[in-house]
């Protein structure tokens, strides 16, 4: 059981909150040190048990209510519990987001499942230290093939972690096939974008999928083909997707053929912001369009210039739509809020001078939960336009 004790105070709206900030922390006993775990409490009543760095603004990062040890059980539990909910919110599926961070009580652990490959990334201090914690766990839960680490992204360097990647155990295979809603994918684990595949548009897809009959359907940062695909599944009579990446779109036309839906898709390399300006002097134009962006605002300080890309790309889509047409529109950056988007796309509908009915919204999939007391916790935020 931890024997460091770290004492705080706090608003009362944040008494749920899995983060306790560096100016809520008031004394320790026990002298803990960056990435032990400790007991918090707050007034004399025990708050819980959490992972303690006094180097960041996020000092305590709780993963229990009780009095409870960081341990090979208590994350075998943890992992256990997050895969049997998943069971039941994904009943028909194998592979999902088995664990992400703070929503399944692993703070800073986030751990995808491919098959019986798994990839695992940390973004704390408190969680690189138990790395073999969680590898070991996975093992003794799951009929494990292999465990990849994929750490290269700038936030890990918010508590000094290097960025790095590698296989941690086992054999991986240079593509792994998936199912998603009875699609079929690869997934490049060792050189795909972030942990290989974007599980947590699984909702959009589907439901794109659904609107797609006899569509002619324009993907836009397509990465290997989910939207493609879903929409040429889907019944589309013509699917065209963009990407930056060539390695993406190399993937892409081989998941089409893998779902026999080569015939239907085609696929251009290219900058999306150039493709979509020379498509609009072109004057192509589409039923359904879906865009797909990276962040654009990936900190605060980037907020206004990210809103003018999100407004510039929304403005260049809305003027390919056909009249009665489909607009799917997301955006994973975490500041931009729903408000900020739907301002966005309020002010784009404006200059293009066409009328737009919020038909649908969705956010992400189940196995990316969003806690109702860390609003934080939710990052996608996804519109559906039809124009009229």
């Amino acid at each position: 059981m931890p024997e460091k004790v770290v004492h705080i105070i706090r608003k009362k709206s944040r008494q749920a909150h899995c983060w306790i900030f560096s100016n809520e922390t008031r004394r320790t006993e026990g002298n803990p040190v960056a990435g032990d775990t400790v007991l918090v409490y707050e007034r004399g009543k025990l708050v819980g048990s959490g992972l303690y760095n006094p180097n960041s603004l996020i000092q305590i990062r709780l993963y229990s209510h009780q009095n409870e040890e960081f341990d090979l059980d208590f994350v075998k539990k943890r992992i256990n519990n997050a895969y049997q909910y998943r069971k039941n919110v994904l009943p028909t599926e194998e592979d999902f987001r088995l664990v992400f961070g703070e929503s399944d009580f692993l703070p800073g652990i986030v751990v995808d499942k491919y098959n019986n490959h798994y990839v695992i990334q940390t973004f704390t201090l408190g969680a690189e230290l138990r790395k073999e914690l969680i590898c070991q766990a996975l093992k003794e839960l799951f009929p494990v093939k292999s465990i990849f680490e994929k750490n290269d992204f700038r936030l890990r360097e918010l508590e000094n972690l290097p960025r790095q990647e590698g296989l941690l155990y086992g054999e991986l295979e240079d593509r792994v096939v998936i199912s998603e809603n009875q699609a079929k994918f690869l997934v490049d684990i060792k050189t795909g974008q972030k942990t290989g595949y974007f599980y947590d548009h699984r909702l959009t897809r589907a439901k794109v999928r659904a609107l797609s009959q006899g569509k002619d359907v324009l993907d836009v940062f397509s990465y290997t083909g989910g939207f493609s695909i879903n929409a040429a599944l889907g019944g589309a009579k013509t699917v065209t997707g963009i990407d930056g990446s060539q390695l993406a779109i190399n993937l892409a036309y081989e998941n089409a053929q893998l779902n026999h839906v080569e015939k239907i898709c085609k696929f251009e390399v290219g900058d999306a912001f150039s493709l979509l300006r020379n498509y609009v002097k072109e004057k192509r134009s589409y039923d359904l369009i879906i865009l797909d962006p990276p962040p654009f605002i990936k900190s605060l300080k980037e907020k206004r210039k990210g809103q003018k890309g999100y407004k510039e790309i929304n403005l260049l889509a809305m003027k390919l739509l056909n009249n009665g047409g489909i607009l799917v529109t997301s955006s994973c950056s975490h500041y931009l809020f729903w408000q900020d988007l739907l301002n966005i796309l309020i002010e784009a509908a404006s200059d293009c001078k066409r009328n737009f009915k919020i038909i649908n919204r969705t956010t992400q999939g189940p196995d990316h939960p969003i806690l109702l007391s860390m609003p934080e916790t939710e990052y996608l935020r996804c519109f559906f336009l039809a124009v009229f």
